[in-house]
């Protein structure tokens, strides 16, 4: 039997290997294809970072192998060389120059949960406010900007801050818990302008956020040994002078249950919308039904995944009954990447046939969302856009053609409260509900732990339990496609 390759190594900087691998440690039974990732070796400790797409075993190893300069597994050879080496080469070589390299510094710099970079930029920070610029426009420039939504948090946390104390009273790193304080003050109860107007009171869990962006940048200060001296200004216990930092809002009433999440899903197969509005609206507002029930039906994913799923190679080889994906907002600090398996159950298959694109290997399952952007500011863009559309011909639905109480006004965030929130109600496991939603515990991704005991039987089982369809709905469902089917389209079916 032929051996396989599964690693190839990159450079070796001072104590530290890098190497590309198969990262096949997921526990998915009947698994095709893995990741490729770097792996990083520190004194015989190691850590993961997926940075590229998925293979076949055999065609990793062909990849790793290959010596043709013409042939594309080479080339594909040569452009992990040729971009992934210079990048993270320069990075460590600019990490605690003149010292040993520890197993937590490396991964703390790699994975992002605290930048270590010495190096000539860092250093030349004049104030704690430009280390807080400099972690915004790197977040902004970073991998192309994928980070983009989170510079965003940065720089909205920033512009509080100076709105609220000013943009001279924190000169150079002369700044301490008192300061941070009196910021978090003015975000709850807001501080007068020069006209005594009330500016600058948010939310506190908008606050939060905020707080804990600016204790990123703090830790930044610490690493880069511009606030080593300075008491730390940050904890949750009741500590006099220290800053507290709110909790989320909880959203456990932000959802919708089984019967009304079934009446839209009638609703959509109905197609019986209020006569008053227009032809063109009635089109709006069904596509945007059609995208708030796959949200729902997808496990509660977001718009920006929506946006980015795709007829990949695992949709193919499950024939066409399940997606899988990585969750934008928490691959890169994800071992596996966040990967989540959506099973196409006969209802997301309606309403996929209604307002997704026909299926194209590669090809993206709702290109409307994105429009073709090529950048990560302008997908920002229409992705919030698109959840500004659902939301506003979501609750249009929900009042004007249901009749429901006013109250009731859904975003694209119930999706994913409600898929849990109705599952667990379903008596369906929480482990499979934390998997499902790309959800990860400690240092290990629930997906890796436990996927292997969700076969797609059972999570088909699982997921027909988010909205109550008798059998003779999936009549009436079946009957009305065959309505809506032109005579052409009719035969073509009767004679497949």
């Amino acid at each position: 039997m032929e051996k396989l390759t599964k690693s190839m190594s990159l450079f070796k900087e001072r104590n530290c290997s890098v190497s590309i691998v198969l990262d096949s440690r997921t526990r998915r039974k009947n698994a095709y294809e893995f990741p490729s990732s770097l792996r990083f070796t520190i004194d015989r400790k190691f850590f993961y970072l997926t940075v590229g797409s998925s293979f076949t075993e055999k065609k990793f190893s062909d990849i790793c192998n290959a010596t043709k300069c013409k042939s594309e597994n080479y080339k594909l050879q040569k452009e992990w060389k040729d971009t992934i080496t210079p990048k993270y080469k320069d990075i460590l070589t600019n990490l605690n120059k003149g010292g040993i390299l520890t197993f937590e510094m490396v991964r703390q710099c790699i994975m992002g949960e605290g930048v270590v970079l010495f190096n000539e930029d860092t250093t030349k920070a004049q104030s704690f406010v430009s280390v807080w610029e400099q972690v915004i426009h790197e977040l902004r420039t970073d991998d192309g900007g994928v980070r983009f939504t989170t510079a965003e948090s940065y720089e909205c946390s920033l512009k509080s801050f100076r709105k609220i104390l000013g943009t001279d009273v924190v000169k150079g790193f002369c700044i301490s818990a008192a300061e941070i304080q009196k910021w978090k003050e003015g975000m709850h109860n807001g501080v007068k302008d020069e006209n005594g107007a009330i500016i600058g009171k948010i939310s506190d869990t908008t606050a939060g956020i905020y707080l804990r962006c600016c204790r990123a940048v703090w830790n930044r200060c610490i690493h880069e040994g511009f606030l080593k001296d300075v008491p730390y200004p940050f904890s949750n216990k009741k500590e006099k002078g220290l800053v507290s930092i709110p909790k989320s809002a909880k959203r456990k009433q932000s959802f919708l249950n089984v019967s009304q999440m079934t009446e839209l899903y009638n609703l959509f197969v109905s197609k019986k919308y209020p006569e008053h509005w227009s032809e063109d609206y009635v089109k709006r507002a069904h596509y945007s039904l059609g995208l708030f029930l796959a949200q729902y039906l997808c496990n509660g994913f977001n718009m920006a995944d929506a946006g980015r799923l795709t007829y990949d190679n695992y949709y193919y080889q499950t024939d066409g009954k399940a997606f899988r994906f990585n969750r934008k907002k928490t691959s890169r600090r994800s071992a596996d990447g966040s990967e989540v398996i959506v099973p196409i159950i006969p209802p997301l298959q309606y309403v996929l046939d209604e307002v997704a694109a026909p299926p194209t290997r590669g090809g993206l399952v709702f290109p409307h969302i994105l429009k073709g952007a090529e950048t990560e500011e302008l997908r920002r863009k229409y992705t919030m856009q698109e959840n500004s559309n659902v939301k506003d011909r979501i609750i249009k639905i929900c009042h004007e053609a249901l009749h429901w109480d006013k109250s009731i006004r859904p975003s694209g965030t119930w999706c994913r409260h409600s898929f849990a929130t109705n599952l667990h109600n379903a008596g369906v496991d929480m482990d499979y509900i934390s998997e499902s939603m790309g959800h990860s515990s400690s240092e290990h991704a629930i997906t890796q732990i436990y996927i292997e005991h969700y076969p797609l039987e059972i999570q088909m089982e699982n997921d027909s339990k988010l909205l109550n369809l008798e059998e003779s709905s999936a009549r009436d469902v079946l009957l009305a496609k065959l309505a809506s089917m032109s005579t052409e389209e009719l035969a073509k079916l009767f004679t497949r």
